[in-house]
């Protein structure tokens, strides 16, 4: 009888920590996903790698600001009414960019004598959501000398 009860007060912490191996395991930091990523396009070894995330960066905002400006075309820029529909469809898309973007994890990676913002995510499944997975999906840019 003792050994009954002293296997159901186990039974829960024993699941719970089956539950956070599970959800622990598989599933790599997007912080080494991007140091890794940095190393390998750079040839930088990764104790020479600092990465620090950049809650304060939105990565929209990133490639929106390194976009090449756009201008419209003379015959529209000339016509008031569609230099206006030119400029209300080019913010639209500027929105929809931002939107898609701007939920990616961003990081500032230094070494190796380069400096880069890095935007990084985890794969999506088949229902768009992120899966845990190792493989770790980064995107770069680099960051201007001051």
């Amino acid at each position: 009888m003792r050994t009954d009860t002293a296997y159901r007060s186990l039974r829960r912490p024993l699941f719970l920590v089956l539950l956070a191996v599970v959800f622990s395991s598989g599933c790599k930091r997007l912080k080494t996903g991007a140091r890794e990523e940095f190393g390998r396009k750079h040839s930088c070894p990764e104790d020479r790698i600092t990465v620090r995330s950049r809650d304060d960066v939105k990565w929209g905002s990133v490639v929106l600001a390194n976009r090449p400006a756009e201008a419209p075309p003379d015959e529209v820029k000339n016509d008031p009414g569609r230099l206006a529909k030119w400029q209300k469809d080019r913010a639209e898309e500027d929105a929809a960019t931002r939107e898609g973007l701007d939920d990616l994890d961003v990081f500032e990676v230094k070494g190796c004598g380069h400096e880069v913002l890095m935007a990084c995510a985890h794969p999506a499944g088949s229902s768009g959501e992120g899966v845990a997975t190792d493989e770790v999906a980064c995107w770069e840019q680099a960051i201007a000398k001051r």
